[in-house]
């Protein structure tokens, strides 16, 4: 009889172990998806109502990965303190190690890598003195190998670990860790320009991610086998791969990933002769980069300001309960006089204790917010400095390949170069307004026509521009910018024969939450012919509008959107 009991409670102990591992499975599952968002939804409605404290506690250890990787690091940190905090409750020495495996990656993801060893070394002890499963130990090794890999550069130590982190995972049929092993030894191969291995490494890593539904795994390895492609000098090759690529980042909305693919393929057309295709993906890269960087200012700024209102809502509960203590105080001492000079006594001096600890903590966080706004500044301050090298490089690029082109063909360049610097006087006023996420119209597309004067003097083309003062998005006055940029060039270039009166009219004007978009010239060049250029047909994709064109009396184009300037 004890036999059976002894069975039974084995029995109901697997099921119950196994009931955790599949719904912890799931959410890892979503993850590696890149279902972010669906994976946040099911954590924390699990997190509800846990089935044991292991499973609470990989339930935060997932959400923490979850938000890590949507750069959320507040938020990552938040989660596995409390995972942290529910560990030594339990005193589970696998969970203890598995949570310094976590903050290992944690700090070696925002490359502070003297903290990420600080972890390692607890963790290296905790693996010396007792048993760990191979699930955790494949990925504590693998950890251990991008270390080496990112920091230290020993190649050597790489494919030690990441043989190790790998025989772990194929045993427990770990796929996150079995890819990962895989692309260190692949990524080591490509140091020392065995090409040919890597490469085998890589394309077995892409379909194995793509059977595996491994969606932000696939992303990241497209990135090195295209990186290899082009140390290969596998120039077709790697234009036709890094186009594949970009569809597939692109439909997934992976944005770090894009920037670096794009950038591949500008890198390949260049290498390639193709300037024309080249200078287009780069000034994709420019506008993605600023993009990135408006959306974590964004994001920022809508942290530090939810931070604050928080802070004085605390503050403003604390007034309210100290005020509500003292009036039941004085209610409560009306008995006796002698009573109620010693309970006012009291009372005061209990008030003067409350408000002096009140005042230290309300001085306390001030101090934070202080700490926080100027950290904020510096990280605008940074972010200016990066967006302004990058706009930089932009123009030293096109600079140095007018310098090597005729004059017949340096237009091309020069429509690039006012291109990039209409994004750069985007850049410039959203730095100088408080708000960031919006700028004035007319002062915005003003200064971009601006820098068209010279060639406007030099065609000898006579400009007639009114443009009504009114405050827009930033995304919005990006590609306004852009488009008038390219109606301006494409002017230039194409609208005029040899005709004595060259105009060009621009209007932009808002009435009743609609903006109106009109430009004309009065060329004879392209009058009663069907045109429809490329470029201005994608930015009216991109702003969702629906234009018209009419070359009856030359070249009219126009357009009207629905915007609220609330």
């Amino acid at each position: 009889m004890k036999f059976i009991f002894v069975l039974i409670s084995i029995f109901i102990f697997q099921w119950s172990f196994s009931q955790d591992d599949s719904i912890i499975d799931y959410g890892q599952k979503l993850v590696d998806e890149n279902r972010l968002n669906d994976a946040i939804i099911y954590y924390k409605n699990h997190l509800n109502n846990p089935e044991s404290p292991e499973q609470n506690i990989k339930l935060l250890i997932g959400l923490a990965d979850v938000y890590k990787l949507k750069l959320d690091y507040n938020s990552t940190n938040d989660y596995l303190i409390k995972a942290h905090e529910e560990i030594e409750l339990t005193g589970n020495i696998e969970l203890r190690f598995l949570y310094h495996v976590k903050m290992i990656e944690f700090y070696r993801k925002r490359g502070l890598y003297l903290e990420a060893i600080k972890h390692q070394e607890k963790a290296e002890d905790i693996r010396k003195n007792n048993t760990i499963n191979d699930s955790y130990l494949s990925s504590y090794y693998g950890r251990r190998a991008s270390i080496f890999s990112q920091h230290f550069g020993m190649q050597d130590s790489i494919l030690k670990y990441a043989n190790k982190s790998l025989e772990l995972a194929k045993k427990v049929n770990h796929k996150s860790n079995i890819f990962y092993a895989t692309l260190e030894i692949a990524s080591v191969c490509a140091l020392r320009k065995d090409y040919k291995t890597a490469l085998t490494y890589f394309k077995e890593l892409i379909k194995y991610s793509n059977e595996n539904n491994l969606i932000q795994h696939q992303a990241d390895v497209y990135i090195n086998y295209t990186n290899t492609l082009i140390k290969d000098n596998q120039l077709d090759n790697t234009l036709t791969e890094s186009l594949k690529a970009l569809e597939f980042i692109k439909n997934n909305d992976l944005l770090y990933n894009e920037i670096v693919i794009t950038t591949n393929v500008y890198e390949t057309y260049k290498k390639l002769g193709n300037y024309e295709k080249a200078y287009d993906y780069l000034l994709q890269v420019v506008i993605l980069l600023e993009k990135h960087n408006l959306k974590k200012h964004n994001e920022f700024l809508f942290e530090l300001e939810e931070k604050y209102k928080l802070a004085e809502k605390e503050n403003q509960i604390k007034i309210n309960t100290l005020e509500i203590t003292n009036q039941n105080k004085a209610l409560a001492s009306n008995k006796i006089q002698l009573y109620v000079s010693i309970g006012l006594f009291l009372v005061a001096i209990a008030i003067t204790l409350i408000i002096a600890n009140f005042l230290k903590k309300e001085k306390s966080t001030n101090k934070r917010l202080q700490s926080l706004s100027e950290e904020n500044e510096f990280l605008l301050s940074e972010a200016n400095h990066r967006i302004n090298n990058n706009l930089q490089l932009v123009v030293i690029l096109i600079t140095d390949q007018l310098k090597m082109t005729s004059k017949q063909n340096s237009f091309e360049l020069k429509n690039v170069l006012t291109k990039v610097e209409a994004i750069s006087t985007l850049h410039k006023h959203l730095y100088k307004n408080k708000d960031k996420r919006k700028v004035d119209a007319h002062n915005y597309l003003s200064d971009v026509t601006d820098s068209f004067l010279n060639l406007f003097e030099e065609n000898n083309i006579k400009t007639k521009f009114h443009i009504d003062a009114v405050e827009i998005s930033s995304d919005l006055a990006m590609y306004l910018g852009l488009l008038l940029t390219e109606l301006c060039i494409n002017s230039i270039k194409h609208a005029f024969k040899d005709q004595e009166v060259k105009e060009l009219i621009f209007e932009m004007t808002y009435r009743e939450n609609i903006l109106f978009f009109d430009y004309a010239d009065n060329g004879s060049a392209l009058i009663q012919q069907e045109i429809k250029p490329k470029l201005v047909d994608k930015l009216c994709r991109q702003l969702r509008v629906q234009c018209q064109i009419d070359t009856e009396k030359g070249f009219s184009f126009s357009f009207k959107k629905e915007i609220r300037n609330d």
